[in-house]
């Protein structure tokens, strides 16, 4: 669908209360060309509605059998809502303070219930499940010259507040 103006997208309310305009999983591919922008590039690549992921910038939409499954980004230092979504991003603008303990305090601030987990997948990540839906994933960035087997050590030897927020998903 075409519009005139971008679609404000509030990380404030999407953190919340799991909205992202209207948009809702389950919701199909058709029903979102009708009642959505169209996703980047639908114009010069029609093929892309065959996609299983459309892309917003770099907010991506997943799509399983036609429906939408999940809202994903891990481009936060770098987040885009392309040509038809514009980004309120609350707290994501200073990209310097994206720390674990940083993100806690702009929740807390907004009453937003969360329960801390923390995985060791390879290397150790923290998700922040959110009470509205959304998980916030977090891990250590790797250092210039580092090595696999360094960075892994690191990541279980650092404190958890030095962890940067790297991606959103909010899924079915």
């Amino acid at each position: 669908m075409k519009l005139k103006e971008k679609v404000v997208i509030d990380f404030e309310v999407f953190f919340s209360k799991g909205k992202f305009d209207f948009l809702k999983l389950g919701k199909t591919k058709e029903w979102i060309l009708h009642n959505f922008p169209d996703p980047d590039d639908l114009e010069e690549f029609p093929e892309i509605y065959k996609s299983s992921i459309w892309r917003y910038g770099n907010i991506e939409l997943h799509f399983d059998k036609d429906e939408l499954w999940l809202i994903f980004s891990d481009y936060i230092n770098e987040l885009d809502g392309g040509n038809t979504l514009e980004l309120k991003k609350w707290f994501l603008d200073d990209i310097e303070k994206l720390t674990l303990s940083n993100v806690i305090s702009h929740l807390n601030e907004k009453n937003i219930d969360f329960c801390k987990k923390t995985n060791f997948l390879g290397q150790r990540t923290i998700c922040l499940e959110l009470e509205s839906g959304v998980n916030l994933g977090f891990c250590l960035e790797i250092e210039e010259g580092e090595n696999y087997e360094e960075f892994d050590n690191r990541s279980k030897n650092t404190t958890p507040n030095l962890f940067k927020l790297q991606s959103f998903s909010f899924k079915k």
